[in-house]
């Protein structure tokens, strides 16, 4: 598991344009040969395959003199896609550990059916 906060973003950014890689890649080509692209296309090639935001938020954290200090600047839209970009990342679980010992559930008494 990364354990620099950093390392674990920028995992997250990787993993992120992974996974539109093949369709943008194929919608890009579209455009190049001056094909028409349908509006659902076009919008998703403006949203889900555009990752300026995300890019600019890790170079914004890179370049900070600290990491914590960076992240305490960003407003709470940039907070929630560092979050989103932890999550693809794999990193930085924010769960409860629970130690070796297992925990009793208390059952009720069976009643006897003499």
């Amino acid at each position: 598991m990364l354990s620099h906060p950093l390392q674990v973003l920028k995992s997250g950014l990787t993993k992120l344009k992974n996974n539109v890689k093949t369709r943008k890649d194929d919608l890009l080509t579209r455009l190049h040969n001056k094909e028409t692209l349908s509006a659902v296309d076009e919008e998703w090639l403006d949203n889900e395959a555009n990752h300026v935001e995300e890019e600019a938020l890790v170079d914004l954290l890179e370049n900070a003199s600290d990491y914590e200090h960076g992240l305490a600047r960003l407003n709470s839209q940039k907070k929630t896609l560092v979050e989103k970009q932890k999550e693809l990342g794999g990193g930085i679980k924010t769960a409860l550990v629970v130690g070796k010992k297992r925990k009793h559930m208390f059952s009720p008494p069976h009643k006897c059916l003499s």
